[in-house]
């Protein structure tokens, strides 16, 4: 199968036509999609007629074409990779409530199965936390994708971020400061989309270290922390890599979930192409949790 690699080089893995070889196992598994390569392009339609009549109304109100095909390819995505784990249930049949805290989930009376959507321009992202019940150890699950090529605004650091970041950020030598910027972005968008209370959450009221090399370590900050946002039950855990195409274009991917729920190893992490092809990728992450 002629595929663009997207992610990998020469040595990249075999891609085997959708479902793959040993795709779906319990555990965690993160899923990625380029969205504008031409063989993602080929799948826009098997991803769009799958879309319900919400969605489908979603998708053409954006204006330019590029966001109605994204839209249509992360949504369809969603649907095709969840009826891996539970064939019995078609693309188009799955249904989606929101959560208590606005988290889209799967809508009562389907099989349960965890998982959170994030896109950015260039890639999509899907993690999936699944056992053989439909639930990973209750633990809640959050992913985020960058795009780490896009121009960075003077003073988003300081306005968003943690003051213990901002001094680690600044300390870099310039040209690293790029790819720290996104790291600590999407490692704090992984966090408040697990949650499921999203920018509402302040970003200062947690921060993020890199002291151990290829480890990152998380704290609170309860004096910053409103007392609406109650996550003492939530301890978790992060990975974080930066994704490269032979195009030069960059993503930042990070994960969020419990600690103590797996291993290292047991994450899988894939490449698609929704409905045709996937791919597993392994080793994928540049830093891992610290140790404690």
């Amino acid at each position: 199968m002629s595929l663009s690699s997207g992610l990998e080089d020469a040595h990249s893995p075999t891609w085997h036509r959708w479902p793959g070889e040993g795709a779906v196992r319990g555990g965690l598994s993160v899923w990625l999609c380029r969205d504008a390569e031409p063989d993602a392009a080929a799948a826009i339609a098997i991803c769009r007629d799958c879309l319900s009549d919400e969605e489908l109304a979603r998708m053409t109100r954006f204006r330019f074409p590029a966001l109605r095909q994204q839209f249509a390819i992360a949504h369809g995505f969603v649907r095709h990779v969840l009826s891996l784990f539970h064939p019995q249930v078609a693309p188009r049949d799955w249904r989606f409530d929101t959560g208590a805290q606005g988290k889209p989930e799967v809508a009562t009376g389907l099989p349960r199965v965890g998982f959170n959507l994030s896109h950015a321009t260039g890639l999509v992202a899907l993690a999936v936390a699944y056992d053989e019940t439909g639930v990973f150890s209750g633990d809640p699950v959050g992913v985020d994708v960058e795009q780490a090529t896009r121009n960075i605004g003077p003073g988003i650091a300081r306005r968003y971020f943690a003051p213990e970041e901002v001094t680690d950020l600044e300390a870099l030598p310039e040209p690293e400061q790029r790819d720290r910027f996104f790291a600590l972005w999407s490692l704090k968008e992984s966090y408040i989309k697990a949650t499921g209370y999203g920018l509402s959450m302040p970003l200062d009221s947690f921060s993020f270290a890199f002291d151990a090399p290829g480890c990152v370590s998380f704290r609170r900050h309860p004096d910053r922390l409103p007392p609406e946002f109650a996550t003492d039950h939530f301890t978790p855990v992060f990975w974080q890599t930066m994704l490269s195409s032979p195009a030069g274009e960059r993503h930042s991917l990070a994960l969020c979930t419990g600690a103590g729920t797996l291993q290292d190893d047991a994450i899988t992490v894939f490449e698609t192409v929704p409905g045709r092809a996937v791919r597993r990728l392994d080793p994928v992450w540049d830093r891992r949790p610290a140790e404690t």
